[in-house]
């Protein structure tokens, strides 16, 4: 009886030993993935990276609401999906993204829209204007400058190496089809798709 009260309290207490750990190792596997959309923006900022695919990026003037005039704006466009690619521009408003499957037809959409009425309301502004289609080739040398996430995307913004102050260049957005994971789960294929697109340096 003795014997099988204290075996009944040895396989309690590896019970209990085994709850415990399993919820401290639990715990250490949530805080960690709590750092892993951390660990990845700290990895990639800042590395140097070649164009293995060319990406775009518009250059524009802008005329803001009280008629400030902004020149030679710059605006990544490239898009990387599961399905392949496709280009966007954030317009001024919500509801004025323009999305298209060239860069091409990127600009031609830029150039046809964007008016606002004047404060007279006798004309019409134009707000955004295109200028230039910038690419970079394959080969080419960026840095990684900044990797803003969000809801479902990934957006890398690069700068050109130099001397001197280059600013920004282009732009990378990953679009995953789902919200992201906070364990980043989505890690292997999402930096697939920034291979298709440039290479660690």
């Amino acid at each position: 009886m003795f014997l099988d009260r204290q075996r009944v309290r040895r396989r309690l207490a590896v019970r209990v030993l085994a709850t415990t750990l399993a919820i401290v190792s639990g715990g250490s596997a949530v805080v960690g993935a709590g750092d892993a959309l951390s660990d990845f923006t700290r990895m990639w900022h800042g590395r140097r990276v070649i164009v293995r695919s060319p990406l775009y990026s518009v250059l524009y003037d802008e005329v803001g609401r009280l008629g400030k005039h902004y020149r030679g704006k710059l605006a990544g466009l490239t898009v990387a999906t599961h399905a392949g690619q496709h280009y966007e521009f954030d317009g001024p408003g919500s509801d004025e993204d323009i999305a298209e499957t060239t860069p091409h037809g990127v600009m031609n959409q830029m150039s046809a829209r964007f008016h606002r009425s004047s404060h007279l309301e006798l004309s019409s502004v134009k707000t955004i204007t295109p200028r230039v289609l910038r690419q970079f080739d394959p080969g080419v040398t960026l840095i990684v400058d900044s990797v803003r996430v969000e809801r479902n995307r990934i957006r890398f913004e690069f700068v050109q190496p130099g001397d001197g102050e280059e600013g920004f260049a282009t732009s990378l957005t990953i679009e995953w089809p789902a919200p992201l994971s906070k364990e980043l789960r989505e890690r292997e294929a999402i930096e697939a798709m920034l291979r298709r697109f440039v290479n660690p340096a």
